[in-house]
């Protein structure tokens, strides 16, 4: 698997994860989808950094 392959999928299971804890925590939908973008994009960045 390439480096982006794996930022790719670290991004959508982040965002996945992301999503289902902004659930759990009472935000609403529109937050809960922010803060799993901003969640996924910033595990993305990560692995390709390391």
């Amino acid at each position: 698997m390439s480096r982006n392959q794996v930022a790719a999928v670290t991004g959508v299971v982040v965002r996945a994860l992301a999503r289902r804890w902004a659930d759990a925590n009472g935000f609403t939908r529109a937050q809960g989808q922010l803060i799993a973008w901003a969640a996924g994009a910033l595990a993305s960045v990560a692995v390709l950094r390391v």
